[in-house]
């Protein structure tokens, strides 16, 4: 059986169908929700794995951090920087109530201590004061972003001067191969739309540094570490 797409083409039903479902993965990735969204959250504890375990060790932490993370996913970022940092806290701000969920199950001992505080919530605006964090960490998370960088400047604006942000994306290359992350759920990065918005957000070229990453199953990515020099 065959229906027309919204390009006037002639195509199986069948491969409508399946776009239909790449589609829901990519909304899914987005805002998990529901008990599809469970497995999708686990999927990308497994998936983030290996880019969460390189931005931590990028972040560079220190035993007074305070640390904040933006989707924070099923949290097991968040409990491996709680576990580095003894005297600081880690915050996490996600926009799915289902995350938040599957975060404060795996964090439920630091959050009872007050070390671990997460929040259901935009990326804009965060709800906390300027220079509230010195390290902040964003994990395939910035496919998200509002594409008028008002996101990244609330990054910025919470980040202190002589702070760090580490930001981990797949890069282009990559994700133009996977059907899930079309253009309706995802904003995908070469290395210089990335640099555009940090710059756009206020972050100096000069303080950007970018390292290519090679990751198991043929997967490329892009690891940015950013160095702050905040003025206001």
């Amino acid at each position: 059986m065959t229906e027309q797409s919204r390009h006037g083409e002639v195509v199986p039903r069948s491969r409508h169908v399946l776009d239909r479902l790449w589609h829901a993965l990519g909304a899914q990735l987005r805002y998990p929700s529901g008990v599809f969204g469970s497995l999708v959250g686990w999927f990308m504890a497994f998936a983030n794995d290996e880019p969460n375990r390189l931005a931590i060790d990028a972040l560079e932490l220190q035993p007074e951090d305070r640390v904040l993370e933006l989707g924070f996913g099923p949290g097991w970022g968040l409990r491996t920087i709680s576990a580095r940092i003894p005297n600081g806290r880690v915050f996490g701000i996600d926009q799915s109530d289902l995350m938040l969920q599957q975060a404060t199950a795996m964090n439920q001992a630091a959050i009872a201590k007050g070390s671990v505080v997460l929040l259901k919530g935009q990326f804009s605006p965060l709800p906390w004061i300027d220079s509230t964090f010195n390290k902040i960490l964003l994990v395939n998370v910035a496919y998200f972003f509002d594409p008028d960088g008002q996101d990244m400047t609330e990054v910025y604006r919470v980040l202190r001067s002589g702070g760090r942000a580490v930001i981990y994306v797949t890069s282009r290359e990559t994700m133009i191969k996977w059907p899930f992350a079309g253009p309706e759920t995802h904003r995908i990065y070469d290395r210089n739309a990335l640099v555009d918005l940090l710059e756009g957000a206020g972050f100096r070229l000069s303080n950007i540094n970018i390292k290519d990453l090679r990751l198991p199953f043929g997967i490329s990515g892009l690891l940015y570490q950013i160095s702050a020099i905040v003025t206001r």
